[in-house]
């Protein structure tokens, strides 16, 4: 979502702009980047929790980078899903109906699905090292809240405390040495 809501006002103002010629390319209309970026948003905290709450029951440090190469045809093609659904509601809500062929994706098609895959490629290595950092930073958090709370608990007592009911006796004790009126000596005397 984040990728599409981010690939799509870059294709549309270049399209806008006039560099694929006269036609038809886009609507005119970037109504749909805000919900699209909310919603992405929204779905990357919740990632962000599941990911530290798997964090805290495993305590693995597997990192999700590793598997993005894997995942990016997926996450390709649910952009392209998600791009054409807000661009056919968006379309739906400011021309009041659907304005068919690939006017959806929002510029020549060669370019539009370079663009949004190099932007989706971009967007998840990018998601994929912040919420490693940030899983394992808020790992490292709470773990110090832990220990803190915990140190708290079992904290020594302090010092003004400890010596309450017991008698401190310093008595003087003689110190084999003499200290008298004569200076030391002098080296070749």
């Amino acid at each position: 979502m984040l990728a599409a809501a981010i690939a799509d006002p870059f294709v549309e103002s270049i399209s806008n702009a006039g560099w694929f010629g006269p036609g038809t390319f886009t609507d005119h209309s970037n109504l749909d980047v805000l919900p699209a970026l909310f919603c992405g948003g929204v779905f990357v905290i919740c990632y962000l929790a599941l990911r530290v709450r798997r964090e805290l029951l495993q305590a693995s440090g597997e990192a999700l980078r590793a598997r993005v190469a894997w995942l990016l045809p997926f996450i390709v093609t649910a952009q392209l899903g998600v791009l054409y659904t807000m661009e056919t509601l968006e379309q739906a809500v400011v021309a009041g109906h659907v304005m068919g062929g690939t006017v959806w994706l929002g510029g020549p098609m060669w370019f539009s699905l370079c663009a949004h895959a190099l932007v989706g490629i971009t967007v998840a290595y990018g998601l994929a090292r912040a919420a490693s950092t940030c899983a394992h930073t808020t790992l490292r958090v709470i773990r110090r809240l832990r220990a803190l709370a915990t140190r708290a608990l079992h904290a020594p007592a302090p010092l003004a405390m400890r010596g309450r009911g017991m008698a401190w006796i310093c008595a003087n004790s003689p110190v084999l040495c003499r200290i008298g009126n004569r200076a030391p000596p002098f080296m070749f005397a």
